[in-house]
């Protein structure tokens, strides 16, 4: 049976180029210290894996589901609907640094599991017992998105992300949130199969 994925609706579309439109969800969370979108996937992975196949008070195992994602932060709380997310915080160094970071960026990162839909509040998850593991209720909100294949790179991401903040100043949305980089398939799925997006959180102007 395969991973249930988070839900949303397709709001404009421009080929390969989605506006969509996420509900609220409820997330768990690690932040992690890393050198890019990988190592802070593989980074936070476990303790939120972990906290899902029973690590938790209840010790009961909940349903893994997809994608897992990996986003920098700018220090503004950014509501996300995903899976698994990680999601890369900006610290005051790197919003200093010019020229802005693109690739292979060193900082804090946010790994992000979404939890499944039949969770409606926060109070129906068990609590984690490893500290690190946060528990997060996000609301409905705006995303650009668009998808690529092969295994996840620093600079396929960051090719992405350039397209869709193109796309997304030509629509007339404001961005705001990091781009977070999205992984839908286990590690041993072959690269030319794998479902790789990357989704970054936007307004209407």
């Amino acid at each position: 049976m395969s991973a249930e994925h988070r839900a949303f609706e397709v709001v404009r579309q421009d080929g390969p180029l989605e506006l969509r439109r996420y509900p609220a969800y409820l997330t768990a969370t690690v932040t992690v210290s890393a050198e890019g979108y990988n190592e802070a996937t593989y980074a936070g992975f476990s303790a939120l894996a972990s906290y899902i196949f029973g690590d938790n008070r209840s010790s009961g195992s909940i349903p893994m589901t997809a994608p897992v994602t990996a986003s920098r932060t700018s220090g503004t709380k950014i509501a996300m609907t995903a899976p698994v997310t990680s999601e890369r915080v900006r610290n005051d160094e790197l919003e200093s640094a010019a020229p802005l970071c693109t690739v292979s960026c060193a900082g804090e990162y946010v790994v992000r599991f979404t939890m499944p839909s039949h969770f409606a509040f926060l109070e129906d998850l068990p609590a984690p017992n490893d500290k690190r593991v946060v528990l997060e209720a996000v609301p409905e909100h705006l995303a650009v998105a668009a998808r690529f294949s092969g295994r996840l790179s620093e600079e396929a991401v960051a090719d992405t992300t350039n397209r869709l903040e193109a796309w997304a100043e030509d629509e007339g949305l404001v961005i705001v949130g990091e781009p977070e980089a999205a992984q839908y398939d286990a590690p041993w799925m072959p690269g030319f199969v794998r479902h790789n997006e990357v989704l970054i959180p936007v307004r209407t102007a």
